[in-house]
């Protein structure tokens, strides 16, 4: 549960306006000026979490206190003129599958309640060194899978805002923190991006450790960045890895793009696929369509058979009485698991690799692969999480991916726009996503 926010005396703010209102970007910088103390910005963000997360509960864990005393000594460290690293300064959510030393991580299951770990994730230890404040955890489903969660969209209380990093993205489309750590098996954070209108990172595999997280399948677990721009992802995933901060700040050369409509594909609307061809002809450079080799039609039996093998490993020897508590998609991924054979198992990882190989391919002439983020606009609630199949064979490859919410769905919900890069490629696509995202301008609306 949401812990109660006590009134604050802190006034300390140098600028005008509501400092949550603020990017990551804008906030740190500042931040950095002495035009606003981390006081006042976390203050901002407390009453923001204060005034709505009775309603969108993105947050199963804040951290109060401990997030005054931080950002005190984020003040004190600053007037002495020592700023801790790019993140000084800022609070930020963390999805509740990472370990935190002075939180409970219980990765949204009744299983792990009230459990602390003895030492802080690789993630959540970088941000602490970069001079992030830790303000809470957010809300996730149970081990991250495919079920609803108690997060709910902020821009209509009635839909979904996606799988398992929903917490994330509702926390910072709804202003009460700038950034907010997610992971990705699958979808998790491309989906909640599109949902909720986020924009999002999901690097290339083995761009951050994952140590001190719930991993499900080794191969597949992937680190995700939540915020309001493509500036702002940069900064927040250059605290990991220095060569992709600023790649945002110039513009380069328009990028060679194809566009892709691959597995999954068929449960979008026309109306949505004309959205997406509207948006991409409106930009000033001609996009090619591509076909995908015929191998990828597997992609998501291979991505669903390598988690299901896992989760029947992990979970499978649990006591009737535990695992009868688990999450209904949780105990079908196990039974599906365990029926499923050593030599499917092998079947399916050498499957993996092979489309890992073909990737290669797809980027011979093209520098972005472009398809949506999600099918559509974000589901009712009575209608589930929502399908992440369009981000399926891209986290199954490793491939990094950055999702805009540049199109705009016929009740008004953003959707999400997947640009993906070849593997390694983290600071080229997030220049080409900057490009895309300052062309297009205003979103794509989707008509009946």
């Amino acid at each position: 549960m949401t812990s109660a926010i006590p009134h604050s005396r802190h006034q300390l703010c140098q600028m005008d306006g509501d400092p949550s209102q603020l990017t990551a970007t804008a906030a740190a910088s500042a931040i950095r000026e002495l035009r606003l103390s981390a006081t006042a910005l976390l203050e901002a963000c407390l009453a923001r979490i204060a005034a709505r997360d009775g309603e969108v509960h993105a947050f199963s864990h804040l951290a109060v206190d401990t997030g005054r005393e931080q950002a005190f000594l984020a003040d004190k460290a600053q007037s002495e003129g020592r700023l801790a690293g790019p993140l000084h300064g800022l609070p930020i959510g963390v999805k509740d599958v990472f370990d935190t030393i002075d939180m409970p991580s219980e990765y949204g299951s009744s299983l792990l309640r009230d459990r602390r770990p003895a030492a802080d994730a690789a993630a959540v230890a970088i941000l602490r060194r970069a001079g992030a404040i830790i303000i809470g955890k957010t809300t996730t489903s149970e081990f991250g899978m495919y079920h609803p969660s108690a997060a709910r969209n902020p821009n209509d209380l009635g839909r979904s805002p996606g799988v398992s990093s929903a917490g994330s993205a509702a926390a910072v489309v709804d202003r009460m923190v700038p950034l907010a750590l997610g992971t990705q098996h699958t979808a998790s954070t491309v989906l909640p991006a599109s949902f909720c209108g986020a924009y999002a990172f999901k690097p290339s595999f083995g761009f951050a450790s994952m140590e001190g997280s719930n991993i499900l399948v080794p191969r597949l677990a992937q680190i995700g960045y939540l915020a309001r721009s493509v500036q702002d992802l940069c900064l927040f995933a250059g605290a990991f890895d220095p060569v992709v901060d600023g790649a945002a700040d110039r513009i380069g050369r328009p990028p060679r793009l194809a566009v892709v409509r691959g597995p999954g594909f068929e449960q979008v609307a026309p109306e949505v696929d004309e959205a997406l061809t509207a948006c991409i002809g409106a930009l000033p450079v001609a996009a090619d369509e591509l076909d995908l080799p015929s191998e990828f039609g597997h992609a998501i039996e291979v991505a669903l058979g390598l988690l299901n093998a896992h989760l029947a490993a992990r979970f499978g020897d649990l006591p009737r009485h535990l695992s009868a508590k688990l999450c209904p998609p949780l105990q079908d991924g196990i039974a599906a698991g365990i029926a499923l054979s050593a030599k499917r198992y092998i079947e399916l990882n050498a499957l993996a690799d092979r489309l890992i190989r073909l990737t290669s391919q797809l980027f011979a002439r093209h520098d972005v692969l472009v398809t949506l983020s999600a099918p559509g606009e974000a589901t009712r609630l009575d209608e589930g999480p929502g399908s992440g199949s369009l981000a399926m064979p891209w986290s199954l490859c490793g491939l990094p991916v950055v999702s805009l919410p540049l199109l705009c769905g016929a009740h008004g919900l953003p959707i999400g726009l997947q640009l993906i890069g070849r593997h390694g490629s983290d600071r080229e696509l997030l220049q080409n996503a900057a490009w895309v995202a300052h062309t297009c301008r205003l979103p794509t609306r989707v008509d009946h």
